[in-house]
């Protein structure tokens, strides 16, 4: 049985964990020009409303994008993970890895097109 757990359920600094770690996943997606398959999922608001933080700060390095962006948008970050569907585990690790949820989701997208 698993003890997997959503977002809103971690502790704030585990809910920290996870929201790095869609962070990162985000942003690299974010300068590939490769989020429709996020889109297809979350409200436009919170999608842009980060892009928008990311778009105004793009000359900062990875590391302190990633740092302002989180502090920034931690709370849009946290509603598109919530509408993503991802379960982590008590520590904030996702139950799937960013990118084999992005394979899995973008075959289901392929077979319903």
């Amino acid at each position: 049985m698993s003890n997997s757990v959503s977002i809103t359920e971690l502790t704030a600094p585990n809910q920290l964990k996870a929201v790095t770690t869609f962070a990162k996943f985000y942003i690299k997606l974010y300068k590939s020009e490769n989020l429709e398959i996020i889109s297809s999922y979350v409200p436009a608001g919170y999608l842009s409303d980060i892009n928008a933080f990311i778009a105004r700060n793009r000359y900062l390095t990875k590391e302190e994008l990633l740092s302002i962006s989180i502090e920034a948008s931690r709370a849009d970050y946290i509603q598109v993970i919530a509408h993503l569907g991802q379960s982590f585990t008590p520590n904030g690790a996702p139950e799937i890895s960013w990118n084999d949820w992005e394979i899995s989701h973008h075959k289901h997208l392929v077979v319903e097109s």
